[in-house]
């Protein structure tokens, strides 16, 4: 009797066709796999989107099938992360519902180590697309370090494209200046500088008027008085401010109050730890300026968990961390993938460029063609105005995510990869030359949370680091066929 199964395929872009991953491609590579291996399949399910993010229709209409049809077993996809490249999707499938992914390209054992192998790729498989964002956004925290402001301008303000820098915008500059001192200088509340701000002419980039959010938004935005926020740190920008740092306290002061001066220190194992005593959060305390300890909340009465200091802390988290490795040759399996994905991640983004860089040339000659059109007459002055206001708008936002690509491609590559795979063959040494933040970053990749009693830590590994501890620990990288580590299937 043959195993029921239902297909899946995606395509991100249009543009896989071009590397010979089309769905074309892929149904027909899942319908040969399956003739060769006594598959039934049963529902075929098609997707034309990223699976970065949750809340794909048709893998969400095969999940309905699956719970619905318990004679369906397996989902036979063209790659794994076809499927997974989203964790919590990954989950739903293999965890709650019981289903085996079954790759009709990799080869991966039909046995427990199969699955821890396919555990891994798809938490590897996420791990790469968050270390391309992390990159994108390194790259921009190091533009705003040196005075740049690594987005498109505020209000205000507009981007100059030759010249790759940011000048005051002469129609709105005025009434945003103007704005910050009336709300300064008057009792208008909120709400009624929001109608002051509509009857100015105050308009958002698209020309549409500002909302009491975009407002209140505007008038806390220190970048008009000359400095660019970037992750809640101050940088001074290379830009020419509009207000005077003396006019945006005195509205802070009249949005705020001067009394609520929030303290910026930052505690970093903060809101990963647990009372073991009593189940509340663990929080930090500054000592004598400079000495950090953790201790309960006591939130629910005087709790016996004693102070903590980070120095500690940091030391015991170091055998967390060291309980995490898989052995040599299942890391250099694993990261191999991991480089094909980098491979292709690239492809994709040179042609998302190239798309982008298309659009722009064509935006150029449409407003090049009405700009004759306007010389000729065709065209009044103030149907003009307003076209190229859109084609400058347009224009800004293509040139931005145009270098948001390029940095992404600028970035990538197999670094991060070599330094993942040292990761998990000396995973305590590397820990112990971090500081505590990096530290502490680490530990949030690795758990959802530490419960500490006393000084004992237990750690809550996200999956499938937990399987990768208890391989570690107890040497056994091949549990029993029967092992309840694994999903039945």
């Amino acid at each position: 009797m043959k195993r029921q199964v239902a297909t899946y395929v995606r395509v991100s872009t249009e543009e896989q066709a071009a590397h010979g991953q089309s769905l074309e491609v892929q149904n027909q590579v899942v319908l040969d796999y399956a003739k060769g291996h006594q598959l039934e399949i049963v529902a075929s399910f098609e997707e034309a989107q990223s699976a970065f993010k949750t809340g794909r229709p048709q893998f969400s209409a095969m999940v309905e099938l699956l719970r619905k049809n318990k004679k369906v077993t397996g989902v036979l996809c063209y790659k794994m992360d076809r499927v997974t490249r989203n964790m919590s999707d990954y989950a739903l499938l293999v965890e709650k519902i019981g289903i085996e992914i079954i790759s009709a390209t990799e080869q991966l054992p039909s046995n427990p180590s199969g699955r821890l192998m396919g555990d891994m790729q798809a938490a590897f498989a996420r791990f790469s697309s968050a270390q391309l964002s992390e990159r994108v956004e390194s790259a921009m925290l190091n533009k705003a370090k040196k005075g740049g402001y690594p987005s498109l301008a505020p209000t205000g303000y507009l981007n100059n494209r030759l010249e790759k820098t940011i000048k005051i915008d002469p129609n709105m500059g005025p009434i945003v200046r103007d704005l910050f001192q009336t709300y300064a200088e008057t009792s208008l509340s909120l709400l009624q500088l929001v109608r002051w701000a509509d009857k100015r002419g105050l308009r958002t980039r698209r020309g549409n008027p500002m909302k009491r959010g975009a407002i209140h938004g505007l008038l806390n935005n220190p970048f008009y008085y000359g400095f660019v926020r970037w992750h809640e740190l101050l940088y001074k920008g290379k830009h020419k401010p509009l207000i005077t740092e003396d006019l945006f306290q005195r509205v802070q002061d009249k949005m705020h109050g001067r009394s609520h001066k929030k303290n910026e220190r930052r505690f970093p194992f903060r809101g990963i730890l647990v009372c073991g005593h009593c189940g509340c959060k663990i929080t930090a305390t500054l000592a004598k300026g400079k000495y950090i300890y953790y201790h309960c909340t006591n939130g629910k009465g005087k709790c016996m968990q004693g102070y903590i200091s980070q120095k500690e802390l940091a030391k015991l988290c170091e055998t967390i961390v060291e309980d995490v490795h898989v052995p040599e040759e299942v890391a250099t399996m694993l990261l191999e993938e991991v480089r094909k994905g980098e491979t292709q991640r690239a492809q994709e983004l040179e042609k998302r460029l190239e798309s982008l860089l298309s659009e722009r040339e064509q935006v150029i000659r449409t407003r090049d063609k009405a700009y004759v059109d306007k010389l000729n007459g065709v065209i009044d002055e103030e149907r003009w105005e307003s076209l190229d206001k859109e084609w400058d708008t347009r224009l800004q936002l293509v040139d931005a995510k145009a270098e948001e690509l390029r940095i992404a491609l600028a970035t990538s590559g197999d670094k991060e990869v070599d330094s993942t795979l040292e990761l998990l063959k000396s995973a305590r040494r590397l820990y112990s030359q971090q500081d505590p933040f990096e530290q502490a970053e680490g530990l949030r990749i690795l758990v959802s949370n530490l419960t500490i009693t006393g000084k004992n830590l237990e750690p809550n590994y996200r999956k499938p680091f937990d399987l990768v501890a208890l391989g570690a620990k107890t040497g056994n990288w091949y549990p029993r066929q029967d092992s309840n580590l694994w999903p039945t299937v």
